[in-house]
């Protein structure tokens, strides 16, 4: 008798459907990120937009040359903002996007 109590007892866990969700759930908007880059290298075509993208800016003052990474033109936010130059003149803007 306490077999079957014990099995009915391991069993129920089972009988609940459980779904467990890995990451942003569908429907859901992700967090902007903020980009910056050189303006000189900042460069929008063909809904793609261009430049030597770094996180922050120090980095984008020490990237010298445009990146392979591209961000769609449709997921700005707000136009890009020019936010200070590097010691050596170059002009830094920020980017607000998805």
């Amino acid at each position: 008798m306490w077999q079957w109590v014990l099995a009915t007892g391991l069993m129920l866990p089972v009988a609940y459907d459980t779904q467990i969700t890995i990451g942003p759930e569908q429907g859901a908007s992700g967090s902007p990120y903020l980009s910056f880059c050189q303006e000189r290298f900042y460069e929008e075509d063909d809904g793609l937009l261009r430049c030597n993208w770094a996180v922050n800016f120090n980095f984008a003052c020490f990237v010298s040359y445009p990146s392979n990474k591209v961000i769609q033109a449709g997921s700005k936010i707000r136009e890009p903002e020019v936010v200070g130059e590097c010691d050596n003149g170059e002009t830094i803007i920020k980017l607000l996007h998805y």
